[in-house]
């Protein structure tokens, strides 16, 4: 099991958080807690399943062993050590040892509110050395060869394409090894683009534990996404999430939830069925009218994704209430 004790409390992550953070989906986090007991996890009525930053890095090699090729069931109950010792001796993952580095990592930032951020706070981000902070990019960009800064954290409103040349530029003539950027809006393409050159995509605003934790992030050069950038709060990828509770375990959720006094339960499996409802909808209207596909598409998508949503709320309040295991 875990050799870490939860020292590090005042930092705390909601499983969304985490998945961002690692690049576990959420199922599959639940997955192995249920089945493996990969973390301790703690739970709070606000909140559900809290998690702390050992648990972050902890759970982040468990995900490299398995993409190496490790099963999760030799690699679950491994002590932390344990796990670092297992990175090092994998003769596939001899140039990746371990993804955090353990040495302050150098950084040049940009960014009005980033770079306040960083000269206010590093005292509490002992993983980062401030090399240098700008609001103004003209500033910025003339000063980066002489920081000589390892990672470039960036802040941006919103990312266009010519935000993806700017990126080029910026890491070429400062070497560093990858970006940060914290982003607001933006087109899918260009944030895969950003990706493909080595941009951790965080959405604004970003805590100071998810900012260090992924500037500390060592990249691995043949890794095509960083774990931090796989799930950007605006961009939910293509995919629909399956449901997670069928009509029949609704129904008996509904029953047994009039038992409780909270009535949340039940208010959460109606947005459920409003939101299933209408998901089947636009993906009836999406096959239905060409004319209006690609607007259907998107709320068909975003409709799915909402749903997930709800259905993972349902599920910890329910848990919360013993109304599942």
């Amino acid at each position: 099991m875990t050799d870490h004790a939860h020292s590090d409390d005042a930092h705390s992550y909601r499983i969304g958080a985490v998945a961002r953070l690692t690049g576990i989906s959420v199922d599959r986090l639940r997955a192995w807690e249920r089945r493996y007991g990969v973390v301790e996890t703690r739970r709070t009525e606000a909140l559900g399943r809290i998690y702390n930053r050992s648990d972050v890095e902890r759970l982040t090699m468990i995900k490299q062993l398995v993409d190496l090729g490790n099963s999760i069931s030799s690699v679950a109950n491994l002590t932390d050590e344990q796990l670092k010792e297992r990175l090092q001796q994998d003769s596939r993952s001899s140039h990746r040892s371990d993804p955090f580095t353990t040495l302050p990592v150098r950084v040049a930032a940009y960014g009005e509110t980033i770079a306040a951020m960083l000269r206010a706070s590093l005292d509490r981000m002992p993983g980062l050395h401030l090399a240098g902070a700008y609001q103004h990019f003209d500033d910025f960009r003339r000063q980066l060869m002489s920081l000589a800064p390892e990672v470039l954290v960036l802040e941006y409103a919103g990312v266009y394409p010519d935000t993806v040349d700017e990126l080029d530029d910026l890491l070429q003539r400062s070497g560093a090894r990858h970006a940060v950027m914290v982003c607001g809006f933006g087109r899918h393409d260009v944030f895969k683009a950003l990706r493909e050159r080595g941009a951790v995509i965080l959405r604004s605003p970003v805590s100071l534990e998810e900012l260090e934790l992924a500037c500390r992030y060592r990249r691995d050069p043949e890794a095509s996404t960083p774990p931090a950038a796989t799930a950007l709060s605006s961009d939910l990828g293509e995919g629909i999430p399956p449901r997670r509770f069928r009509d029949e375990e609704l129904v008996r959720l509904a029953s047994v939830s009039r038992s409780v006094e909270c009535e949340c339960p039940e208010h959460l499996i109606t947005l459920i069925g409003s939101l299933t409802a209408f998901e089947a909808y636009s993906a009836n209207c999406k096959n239905r009218n060409p004319d209006d596909a690609v607007l259907h598409a998107y709320l068909h998508r975003i409709t799915a994704h909402a749903r997930a949503l709800v259905e993972e709320a349902l599920e910890n309040v329910a848990e919360m209430e013993g109304l599942i295991d």
